[in-house]
C-alpha cells in the first residue's frame, strides 16, 4: 500500500471557512454592542445633563464630558476598525497582513480581530512612528 505525498503533505488553508464564520460573528457581536452602547450614552447625555448642572459644578460637568468624548471617539475608531475587518471578511483578505500578504496568525487574530497587519509589519510600522516622534 503506497502513500500519496500529495494527500499526505496537502496544505491546510490559513482561514478556514469555520475560522472565517467565528470572526464574523465575533466582530458583529462586538459592533452591535458598541452600537448599543453609543445609543444609551446619546439618550443619558441628552436627559441627565440638566441634572448634573444643578447637582456637581460647572467644571466636573465639562470634565465628564470631555472624559465621555474621548472613550465615544474611541469607540467610533472601533466601529470603523471592525466594519473595514468585515469588508476583508466578504472581499476573502482577512487574515491576511495589508503589507506583506502573508497570514495573521490565528492566535493575534483571536486578540486582536480587527488587525489587518501581521506582527511583524506591525512591530516594524510602530518602530517607524517611534523614529519619526
Amino acid at each position: 500500500m503506497s502513500v500519496n505525498n500529495q494527500d499526505c503533505c496537502r496544505e491546510v488553508p490559513h482561514m478556514t471557512p469555520q475560522n472565517l464564520a467565528y470572526f464574523e460573528k465575533l466582530l458583529n457581536d462586538i459592533l452591535d454592542d458598541l452600537l448599543r452602547q453609543a445609543g444609551c450614552a446619546v439618550s443619558e447625555l441628552s436627559r441627565g445633563e440638566s441634572r448634573e448642572t444643578e447637582v456637581i459644578d460647572a467644571t466636573m460637568v465639562h470634565i465628564n464630558q470631555s472624559v465621555n468624548l474621548r472613550l465615544h471617539t474611541r469607540k467610533s475608531q472601533l466601529i470603523k476598525k471592525i466594519k473595514a475587518a468585515l469588508k476583508r471578511i466578504e472581499d476573502g483578505t482577512y487574515g491576511y497582513c495589508d503589507i506583506c500578504e502573508e497570514p495573521i496568525s490565528l492566535k493575534r487574530l483571536a486578540a486582536r480581530p480587527v488587525t489587518s497587519k501581521c506582527r511583524d509589519c506591525k512591530e516594524a510600522e510602530e518602530r517607524l512612528e517611534a523614529l519619526v516622534s
